[in-house]
């Protein structure tokens, strides 16, 4: 098993960071509060895959800790951090309609 180690941690890693965001984002749409929150929900863990993708290998995010994780060997010298999320952050927005579709389709049982 590879040791790891916290390669990052900052706010801007943190869950409450990009949830508020993508609240804000979603704010004129006509959602209860539980279709908003599977909404963000589905939005970040969409968000998580899409930074991990752009990452070293074998490194990830952990939002709930506000922390990226990584072998001890790696390094995310070069990586700007701030883009690599606005840009996970942008692919996700791209597909929201059908993120949105899919949550709000299982929220009410259909299919």
């Amino acid at each position: 098993m590879t040791e790891t180690t916290v390669l990052a941690r900052n706010y801007k890693l943190g869950r409450a960071y990009h949830a508020d965001g993508w609240r804000h984002y979603i704010k004129d749409g006509a959602y209860t509060e539980r279709e908003r929150h599977a909404l963000v929900n589905a939005l970040i863990r969409r968000q998580v895959k899409e930074f991990n993708r752009l990452l070293p290998k074998g490194c990830y995010w952990n939002p709930r800790l506000g922390e990226i994780h990584g072998p001890t060997n790696a390094s995310l010298d070069g990586i700007d951090l701030d883009l690599v999320l606005a840009m996970a952050a942008d692919a996700v927005a791209e597909r929201f309609e059908k993120i949105e579709t899919k949550v709000l389709r299982r929220l009410s049982g259909t299919r």
